[in-house]
């Protein structure tokens, strides 16, 4: 092949995988299951080692988050309780969500699934994907550390 043509083929690779890296889904859920659901804003971006979501999730417990790298989907599941599910206050105004949560991404096929890492600080949830030259596709669920 052409050298101009692997260098075309390698850019379109480049932009198929940036493409994917898009979150899937979007805007509210509504209610599931019975549970009003929403969805934490997100960042996808990538570094010349990883890629990297950060999620905006404050006030959830690292412990009621949940997530599972599925061959190239990232799963990422919580839930933020509802600080009135007693019934012992009223709302006068709300603009926090409250309820379960979860977003999907379609990841590039460059991720190293054995190498994912998550930290929650300072209510943002970042997972680290780092890139490999030789990725595997693999099901993996991600401790969530504190950093």
């Amino acid at each position: 092949m052409p050298k101009h043509h692997a260098s075309e083929w390698e850019r379109i690779q480049r932009a198929a995988e940036q493409a994917l890296m898009e979150p899937s889904g979007g805007g509210r859920s509504g209610e599931a299951a019975g549970a009003q659901q929403w969805i934490p804003g997100a960042d996808v971006y990538e570094t010349p080692e990883r890629w990297v979501v950060k999620m905006e999730v404050a006030g959830i417990n690292r412990e009621d988050v949940e997530i599972t790298l599925d061959d190239r989907t990232l799963i990422v599941r919580g839930y933020r309780p509802d600080p009135c599910r007693t019934g012992q206050c009223k709302f006068r105004q709300v603009e926090i969500d409250y309820g379960q949560f979860e977003r999907r991404f379609v990841i590039p096929k460059s991720v190293d699934a054995e190498r994912v890492t998550a930290s929650y600080r300072n209510g943002f949830l970042v997972i680290e994907l780092p890139k490999s030259e030789k990725a595997e596709h693999a099901t993996v669920t991600v401790i969530v550390e504190q950093a």
